[in-house]
């Protein structure tokens, strides 16, 4: 579901104004990469982002970064959410939010 100012699915809510993460009204402090990240995963849950998609969408077009930068921050997302929310390693194409 989209709100208008950010992001809710399930117990997961973000507030684009703010940059703010709660996970089941617990305040979770990511960074503005990560935040964004997750917001992109969470707009398309279901579906499967590249590596290069969420570079091109997290960090920007330009950027000079690695493939392997986003799985930095996929891992410490995970660290932060726990395993239970949801972001899968889809092998060889890239992640999906369940």
């Amino acid at each position: 579901m989209t709100e208008p100012n950010g992001t809710e699915r399930d117990d997961i809510v973000l507030d684009s104004v703010t940059l703010r993460a709660t996970v089941q009204g617990v305040v979770v402090v990511l960074t503005p990469t990560e935040f964004r990240l997750l917001e992109h995963l969470l707009r398309h849950a279901g579906q499967v982002c590249t590596r290069a998609e969420l570079i091109r969408a997290v960090i920007g077009a330009g950027a000079q970064v690695q493939e392997r930068t986003i799985d930095v921050h996929v891992n410490a997302l995970r660290r932060k959410l726990g395993d239970r929310h949801g972001i899968e390693t889809v092998r060889g194409r890239g992640y999906r939010c369940r």
